[in-house]
């Protein structure tokens, strides 16, 4: 049939090239101005779980999480546009545009119940995600996020906090990333993370993200009607009295002694939460 082990080994090349085109192709949804959005996907099972990562970070966040989940649930995390595998053609690094990202992911995957799992900036994203999907969210789960929902920041504030980003990204960054990490090792990881990540889109996603926690954060926790479930770090009080001002539905669980990134910090532990709070959901 083959008229050479060699004619045979290209073609099991040639295979193994075809359906790993084919991979990557299924892991690739379209959002706003084409942009790819590269994710990943394991397992089968409702409610999905979509998990979104922070500023500055890439899916491979959530890599002990996708594991212990899909054992049970079709799992998805995604590279938001600039981050990551995604593109970066577009000019518009909001969190609605953010949003987009993540429903054109949900869109592409059909998911009709969904919980969706967002850190740090990737809870309002998944907040507003929820807020233009309201029919297929079951819940949400925001990681180290709104300590005070009532917070608001004016344009002075924010260009203040922006200014050393601009004159020095990566110091500025690596400066506080050892003040609000606790393991060396997730210190050195974040800090080469943000050597790679473009400053223009970092800035701009940082500015945007301000504003819309100050003036769209509360309109939207008055609008969506899924259950909101935080796990928050210690190191920052959350106001629970403050969101339920808005979201009657809204929680807090503190986990305490871990940093920022809890779900890589303490994987064990935060996957058991997460598991507590799919089982009130499914209540």
């Amino acid at each position: 049939m083959f008229k050479s082990q060699e004619h045979f080994g290209i073609l099991i090349v040639f295979m193994i090239f075809f359906v790993s085109c084919i991979q990557k192709q299924d892991h690739v949804a379209v959002s706003l101005n084409g942009v790819p959005i590269h994710f990943d996907m394991k397992g089968t099972g409702e409610p999905a779980l979509v998990f979104v990562h922070g500023w500055s970070r890439n899916r491979m966040d959530w890599a002990k999480q996708m594991n212990y989940f899909s054992e049970n649930h079709r799992v998805v995390s995604i590279d938001l546009a600039g981050h990551g595998e995604s593109g970066d053609e577009r000019d518009d690094w909001s969190i609605p545009a953010f949003s987009q990202d993540v429903i054109a992911v949900i869109e592409k995957l059909n998911l009709k119940q969904i919980v969706l799992i967002g850190h740090s900036l990737g809870a309002p994203v998944v907040l507003e995600t929820a807020r233009r999907l309201p029919d297929r969210i079951v819940g949400i789960v925001p990681v180290d996020a709104f300590h005070d929902v009532e917070e608001k920041f004016t344009q002075n504030q924010i260009d203040e906090i922006l200014a050393p980003y601009k004159s020095d990204f990566v110091g500025t960054y690596a400066r506080g990333a050892r003040m609000i990490l606790k393991d060396s090792t997730q210190i050195q990881k974040s800090i080469e993370q943000i050597s790679s990540f473009s400053p223009d889109i970092g800035i701009a996603s940082l500015e945007s993200c301000y504003h819309y926690l100050s003036n769209d954060l509360i309109p939207a926790l008055k609008e969506v009607k899924a259950p909101i479930r935080c796990i928050n770090s210690d190191a920052i009080p959350t106001n629970v009295e403050a969101a339920r001002r808005y979201a009657s539905s809204f929680d807090v669980i503190i986990m305490e002694g871990v940093g920022h990134e809890m779900q890589s910090g303490d994987p064990d532990q935060f996957n058991q939460l997460i598991e507590g709070i799919l089982s009130e959901f499914e209540r």
